[in-house]
Order: C-alpha cells, then structure tokens, then sequence
C-alpha cells in the first residue's frame, strides 16, 4: 500500500509540470497551424523547448527555440483579444527558423498550460502571439490551443502560426 501511495504522490508531482506538446489552433477551433509547441518545465517558472516546424511547407529542417517564464494575459489588459490566457509567456525564434536566417522580427507567446480539442462546440482562446521588430507591434494572432499536433489526422491550415504578421524583411 505504502508503495502505491508513493507512486500516486511522483505521478502527480510529475503530472503538475503541465510539460507537452500543443498545437496552436485557430480562433474558432476549426483549423491548426502547421507549427505546435514541444514545452518542458526547466526549473519552477523556467520554461524552454521548441517550436516545430516540421508540418509547414518549406521547412528547412530548423525548429524554432523558445525560453519563458509562467506568466498571464489578463482579459482587461489584452489588447488583442477579450480572454485571459494563464500558463507559459515565452519567446519565439519562430521567423529566424523558418527563415534561415537572422530576421530581426520576434514572436512572443502566451498560452494556456491545457489545451482543448479541436472542433469542440466553444472554442475556448488558449494562446495569443505577437510580433515585434525595431521598437514597434506589426502583429497578433491567437487561437486555440489543441490537444493534437498538425499531421496527426487533423486538419491544418498549412500556415504558421503568426498568421499575416510578416516581418518588414519578408517580402
């Protein structure tokens, strides 16, 4: 009994992490990007992992890197859209990777730490991004966050998840 009880306590210490892979939906729950997160708790607060690319059209082999901290989106101070996001605010090497090169543009996430399933009747906003370059926003997409990973039988829009946010370097 006492052994069970101790597994019960690890798998549960394990569990609370909320480390995973998360695809980044659309608004409306209908489509995925083509890009999903990979995230792993580093330390507390600390979060790091990759932005994978390997779903999206032209991939060069290059994932993008992320590091971020536990932070929080409110609903009154989003500017982008009316939902609070809580979880994980991490940066974004997204445009550098599916580049190959340096772009100077950076993506920033905020997301839930629990996804939801696509297609779901409410779709419930899990993540906004936004794109800066040079001291100004030229960006914003978010969406929900899905429990699949795009190529794994779900549909995809073929797209990043940026959406139109394109760089001044991108032509």
């Amino acid at each position: 009994m006492l052994a069970v009880l101790t597994l019960v306590v690890f798998g549960c210490a394990f569990a609370s992490a909320q480390a995973g892979t998360f695809g980044f939906g659309t608004a409306g729950g209908d489509y995925e990007y083509c890009n999903y997160i990979q995230l792993s708790n580093y330390s507390g607060a600390v979060w790091q992992g990759v932005d994978n690319l390997s779903a999206c059209a032209g991939f060069i082999g290059i994932n993008a890197t992320v590091v971020g901290v536990t932070g929080k989106l409110a609903k009154a101070g989003n500017p982008f859209v009316a939902a609070t996001v809580n979880g994980v605010t991490y940066a974004d090497n997204l445009y550098d990777a599916y580049g190959g090169f340096y772009d100077y543009a950076q993506w920033d996430v905020t997301q839930n730490k629990a996804c939801t399933n696509l297609g779901a009747k409410k779709a419930k906003i899990g993540w906004v991004g936004i794109a800066s370059e040079s001291g100004f926003v030229f960006g914003a997409n978010y969406g929900t966050l899905a429990c699949s990973i795009p190529g794994k039988g779900t549909n995809s829009t073929k797209g990043l998840a940026i959406g139109n946010a394109k760089s001044s370097r991108r032509k």
